[in-house]
Formats: C-alpha cells, structure tokens, sequence
C-alpha cells in the first residue's frame, strides 16, 4: 500500500497540473502534495527501521507473453533514495520563481519525475526498472529545453542523446541476462542475481550496464554533456539533476554491477578505479579555476560523485556502506548549494564569482547557512559528508591505500576551492553588485531547515542510517 501511494499520488497530482485547471494555485497544490509523499516516504522508512522487512506491493504479470511482472520492493538502500527524492522534491518547488503561464506545467514535470525517480527505486523487475529509467528523462528533458537558458534545446538534446545511448547497451545487457536466467525465464532481480555468468559473460555485462550509468552519474570521461546542460538548465532543473537523478547511476551500480560482475568488480578493480579517481582529481582541479559558481558547483560534483562510485566499486563494506549513506548527503548537500546559488544570483543578477564580495557583512543569517553548506560540501567533521567519505575512503584503504590518500586528497582540494569561493563571494568589500544585499526572509529561511537539519542529524547521528545497513538485507 506504501509504494502504490508513492507513485500514485505524484502521478494523479501531474497529471492534475497537466491540465490547468489549478491557474495560480499550481505552485501550492504541488507543494502540499509533494510533503505529503515525503510523509508517506517516512512512515516506509520507520516500518523497515523498527520491523527490519522489506515491503512488498504485489506481483502481478502485465505483459504475459514476456512473463513480465509489476513487482515493486522496497529495502533500506531504496527507501534511503526515495526519502532522499521525496525530501528534495517540495524544498525544489517552493524555490520556484513565477516562470511564465505554463507554470502548471513546470509543476507537473517536477511531479512527474518524482513519480518515475521512485519508481526507479522500488523496481524489482527489470523491465519496469529501464521503462522508470527511462520516464525520468522525459520531465527533465522538457524542463531544460523549455525553461532553460541560451541554447537550451540543443545542449538538452545532447544531453537526450547521451542518456539514450547508454540506456540502449543497458537494455542490450537486460535482454541477454533475461536468456541466462533459470526457465521459465523471468526478468525479476531474483531470477538475475541467481545468474551465474562466465568471467568473460561478466566483463560484457558489466560493459554494457556501466554506460548507462556512467552516462547519468556522470563519470569521466562520459561527464562532458554535464556543465554546459548543468549551466543552461533552470535552477530546479539542475536541482533534479544534481541531487537526485545522477543517483539513479550510483543506485545502479549498487544493485546490479555488485551481485551480476562480482568478479569483474574484485578482478578489474585495479584498472577502472584509478580510472574514476583520474576523474575525482580532474573535476576538482578544474572547479578550482572556475569563474561561475555555477560551473564550480557542476565541477565540484563531479569529483564527489565519483568519490562516491569509489567506494561501491571498491567491493568492500565499508565503502559500500558510506557510498550509500554519502549518496543521502551529496544530494541534500548539492540542493543547499544551488538554493544559496539562485538566492545570490536572484540579488546581484550575477554568479560571476569576481563580481561578488562582502555579502556576509550584509546579509548575516544568509551568510551562517551558506557557510554550513560549504562546510558539509568539505566534509568537515560532524556534518553529514563527514562520515560517508570517512568510510569511503576506509573502504578504499582496504583495496589498495595508495588509492585511499590519493582519493584523500581530493577531499583537501575540495576544502581549498570551496572556501576560497566562500572567501570571495562572503568576505572583503561588497562590489556594485552587492550592495544592498538583502539578508533572508522568513520563508527563504524556513526552506534551509531541512537541508541543515539533514547536515546536523546524519553528521552528529549517523548510526541510526548505519544500523539499518545492517541489519536489513540488501
């Protein structure tokens, strides 16, 4: 009954805002739905905390020719993600600005995508998990090439056809796995992990999953339709994006590279690793020369996410554990970080980072949350990056430790541009641009409140997410 409402819900409610019946009272129809999925989200979160049981929809066939199933599950590493997306998705609508009057659109687009992200999170049958997969480019497609900047619709369809590609060799490797499993075939994630498949097998596999979700994470070298559709998109539209939908990868490779290529992913270790690590240190070291803040923020997290894919594919506990927990905080993380980018950007009319300066003098509470951010974005200890990365690279150490103070300093790097930016922006004399900044309001205040209680909470408490690792079943 959980998971239908979850995807039922923001599905009825686009649907709604698709017809425009709502007018002004869009933004608000939305909003309210959006918390009442998160609610929905938390009381599935608190049943497999205290009950330590999946929870299962039902099981029915819909397309009986393939013995396809509409089966939906939800386990501890998917209810962490969809909280993650039902937590997000109303902090993402209230910062919308009035855009033009197909806002009942842009509504329903977000709604619509909140739908296929859960439902890419509670698939457990793989056909349904590609056709989620593939529904949640739809809403952010639209988004971006309607609602985006210069040149939007052809830096989105660029965008289309990277994602579209790498979705095709993952369904090359679904198709080809569906004929390995036990008859009668089934395309259930039980039938597949019971697979047993040839190292050769394993490295094709492997290969043809590992597109797509390199592609949507994005790793090196798949990242460059990344800062351009990052810069162009609408702020919320890179929210999406950023804190949400490149988790899709990462979940990807958790729950199907892990147990389908184990030996590929013990064996190969020492060839793709460093590979992602290359790209770890190229996205921090060209963040730090960034004159946007924009383009750092898209820079910035292309090193941590694949910090993060550091540790899922170091096939150690540790790692795989704090990749999890740190896929939680990238993405609260990464939205607190373009709420305080449009907010600065809504008061200067710029995110040239040469054109800012003496902010916090002016503006003190917008300055106090700002720093937060960028001291979780650090992983400064007890913030909530903290104790993911400190597993991460625990994970790392275990494989090979030159990997792991490699990957370290990454971390110190990161410190280095991120608070050279807080310098810049936050500190000195106010410019042109900056004067007569305006301090938060009431309600800008209030849409923080989750982001830093998620910071504080995981950061000071983060046994509570570690416990449920444990003790459910993955």
């Amino acid at each position: 009954m959980i998971i239908a409402l979850l995807l039922i819900i923001p599905l009825l409610a686009s649907l709604i805002l698709f017809s425009g019946k709502l007018g002004a009272q869009s933004k608000n129809f939305a909003f309210a739905t959006s918390w009442l999925v998160f609610g929905i989200s938390l009381i599935g979160g608190f049943y497999l905390a205290f009950t330590n049981e999946n929870i299962l929809l039902f099981n029915r066939h819909f397309i009986t020719y393939l013995d396809v199933d509409l089966l939906l599950e939800i386990d501890t590493v998917s209810i962490i993600l969809v909280v993650l997306t039902t937590l997000l998705t109303p902090i993402i609508i209230a910062s919308t600005e009035k855009k033009d009057n197909r806002n009942h659109s842009f509504y329903a687009l977000i709604m619509l995508m909140e739908m296929a992200l859960i439902g890419v999170f509670t698939a457990s049958e793989m056909i349904l998990f590609y056709i989620f997969w593939e529904l949640a480019l739809i809403p952010i497609f639209f988004i971006t090439a309607f609602w985006g900047g210069e040149n939007s619709r052809k830096i989105t369809f660029k965008f289309f056809i990277y994602t579209i590609v790498g979705s095709l060799f993952m369904l090359v490797g679904i198709l080809y796995v569906y004929t390995r499993t036990a008859l009668p075939h089934s395309f259930s994630f039980e039938s597949f992990y019971q697979v047993q498949l040839s190292y050769n097998e394993q490295i094709w596999v492997f290969l043809a999953f590992f597109a797509a979700f390199a592609i949507k994470i994005p790793l090196f070298p798949f990242h460059s339709w990344q800062a351009e559709t990052y810069n162009t998109s609408p702020v919320q539209g890179t929210m999406l994006m950023a804190g949400i939908m490149l988790k899709m990868g990462l979940y990807g490779i958790f729950r199907f590279l892990l147990p389908l290529c184990p030996d590929v992913v013990a064996n190969g270790s020492l060839i793709f690793l460093p590979f992602i690590l290359f790209g770890v240190i190229y996205g921090a070291v060209i963040a730090i020369n960034q004159p946007n803040l924009k383009k750092l923020i898209a820079f910035a997290s292309l090193s941590h996410v694949g910090i993060i894919a550091l540790g899922l594919l170091s096939g150690n506990k540790h790692g795989i554990d704090g990749a999890i927990l740190q896929m939680f905080s990238h993405g609260v993380n990464v939205v607190g970080f373009f709420l305080c980018y449009q907010m600065i950007v809504s008061r200067t009319a710029t995110d040239k980072i040469s054109d800012l300066g003496g902010i916090a003098m002016q503006a003190p509470r917008f300055a106090v949350v700002f720093m937060l951010v960028v001291l979780a974005n650090v992983a400064l200890p007890l913030t909530n990056s903290f104790v993911g990365e400190f597993l991460i690279l625990l994970g790392i150490f275990s494989f090979s430790p030159v990997l792991a103070i490699l990957a370290g300093l990454t971390i110190i790097i990161g410190a280095v541009y991120m608070l050279k930016m807080f310098q810049k922006v936050m500190l000195g004399k106010p410019t042109k641009n900056t004067l007569g900044f305006q301090d938060l309001t009431t309600a800008e205040l209030m849409l923080f409140v989750p982001i830093i209680i998620c910071i504080l909470l995981v950061g000071i408490y983060p046994s509570f997410v570690l416990q449920m690792l444990e003790t459910v079943g993955r």
